[in-house]
């Protein structure tokens, strides 16, 4: 094969017909685009340039060689641009009440941090196949304990406990008085957290005449604790933010129990993407605060 910077000189003079504005562009002289041409002609045996005074002009060859130049290297910048655009935008699969209630609200730091990267988010409980979706750089799951061939650099292990605005647990007098407000857990393979738990926590029995409500989702949960509706009962892992503001207080901090985890995945092959391990070296730290 030819060398590479002689195909390039000689698609430069073929698209400007002249191996002077061929140099100005591949920032060289005239004459070593002429000598790498020379060089190309005569590696191949064929003339692909009619010299003129001023100009030069395309053989017959050198129009089919020109049509198959302009045609790869058109091919490696696209390909160069849409690698270049993949590296700057970061793709996380995060269960809906993580990306919500955790990743949503901080995730501001870390685009300050790297503001070349372009983050999108999706939500989603189905498992990632990174062997077929490459489109997913790093999946964060809800009781995932890794697979051999993937990653887990984030083990966030949460507790749950019972959360309340202040001035809901300011007016509660008893808590047989209490609306105790839980998620309705629809994954049947994961361990349930429910108020019974907390009770027993507690070494208590719920009130006789307790009032339960239900909701499918953490979030609504969550924000049928802020407008003061009730006790909610919540992973500290998601209600770490609302807390950290004092929109929600713990109720009997003291009481709590163990719930399962939130693991971060990626395939090993996009471990070592600059984007991935920035993104996860920023998680873990999150994680800890």
């Amino acid at each position: 094969m030819p060398s590479l910077t002689a195909l390039r000189a000689f698609d430069a003079a073929a698209r400007l017909g002249s191996f002077k504005d061929a140099a100005e562009v591949l920032n060289v002289s005239a004459t070593a685009v002429s000598h790498h041409i020379r060089g190309l002609e005569a590696q191949i045996g064929v003339a692909l340039f009619v010299r003129g005074t001023r100009q030069v002009s395309l053989t017959a060859a050198g129009r089919e060689l020109s049509e198959a130049t302009a045609s790869a290297f058109s091919r490696i910048e696209t390909t160069l641009d849409a690698l270049s655009l993949s590296e700057k935008t970061l793709t996380i699969s995060a269960t809906p009440a993580f990306a919500a209630l955790w990743l949503a609200p901080r995730i501001g730091s870390f685009e300050a941090q790297y503001p070349d990267v372009n983050v999108k988010t999706i939500s989603s409980t189905e498992r990632v196949d990174f062997r077929r979706d490459k489109t997913v750089d790093v999946a964060i799951r809800y009781g995932s304990d890794g697979v051999s061939e993937l990653d887990s650099p984030l083990a966030l292990k949460e507790r749950f406990m019972a959360y309340g605005s202040a001035e809901y647990i300011e007016r509660l007098q008893d808590l047989s008085e209490a609306q105790f407000i839980s998620t309705a857990w629809v994954e049947k393979n994961l361990k349930r957290a429910s108020w019974v738990d907390w009770f027993a926590a507690g070494d208590m029995q719920p009130p006789k005449k307790a009032a339960f409500r239900e909701f499918l989702h953490e979030h609504e949960v969550l924000q049928a604790g802020l407008a003061g509706q009730g006790l909610i009962l919540l992973s500290d892992v998601l209600a770490g933010y609302v807390v950290s503001r004092r929109w929600l207080q713990p109720y009997r901090p003291e009481i709590h129990f163990e719930g399962l985890a939130y693991c971060s995945l990626c395939s090993a092959e996009r471990k070592d993407s600059i984007k991935v391990r920035d993104f996860i070296s920023w998680l873990v730290a999150e994680a800890k605060n």
